[in-house]
């Protein structure tokens, strides 16, 4: 006979559903948000990536020249006696439980410290062009850590959504499938005593 025991695993396993049920649609809007924000990213990461590589050639182009006007030394040089200009700080954001760093570069304008007499125009068109270069190589970096770690996180969503919806979820129907054929069953066969015990009766 099935017993007290059997009805109460029936319940917790529709209570287990229940809740296994609500966590894979909370999964899948997690995984919808994340989507659309790894798309946006992507898209902005694009746009910084083609913006940073045509002011980096730029940049670059201006220092070869320096290179061929005052040698490779000579640059060398120059940028030893330069200090770093600018400032760099970090503060987080969270899209979904995922931390995203939020990078603020402040550049200084460029000023040469290095003596005047012993370089040319171009090396400080070079210095200039790589210093405004440093807030566009911060946002790059930026989008790219924002859509690593988005990516990661939508992987483990989809790990996790997937294993109630295609393992968890069927393991509890099946097991509740098969407590409730024991239960019709067993009333079945207690329909069948009475039946048997009444016609007895008579």
């Amino acid at each position: 006979m099935i017993g007290a025991a059997t009805r109460s695993r029936l319940f917790e396993l529709r209570r287990d559903r229940g809740a296994a049920r609500r966590s894979a649609e909370l999964l899948d809007r997690k995984r919808e948000v994340l989507l659309r924000e790894i798309s946006r990213r992507q898209r902005l990461l694009e746009t910084i990536r083609t913006v940073t590589a045509a002011r980096y050639l730029e940049a670059h182009r201006l220092l070869r020249i320096a290179r061929v006007e005052l040698g490779m030394r000579g640059v060398e040089a120059a940028a030893l006696a330069q200090p770093p200009r600018f400032t760099l700080t970090e503060s987080n954001r969270s899209v979904m439980g995922v931390r995203i760093p939020e990078l603020d570069a402040t550049v200084q304008p460029y000023r040469a410290f290095y003596g005047a007499a012993a370089t040319t125009e171009s090396l400080d068109e070079a210095g200039a062009a790589f210093q405004t270069l440093l807030p566009d190589v911060v946002a790059l970096a930026q989008e790219e850590i924002a859509v690593a770690r988005l990516s990661m996180a939508m992987r483990k969503t989809t790990k996790l959504c997937n294993a109630l919806q295609k393992v968890v979820l069927p393991r509890i129907e099946q097991e509740i499938r098969a407590i409730v054929d024991g239960i019709e069953e067993d009333e079945r066969d207690d329909a069948v005593r009475r039946r048997v015990t009444m016609g007895r009766g008579r």
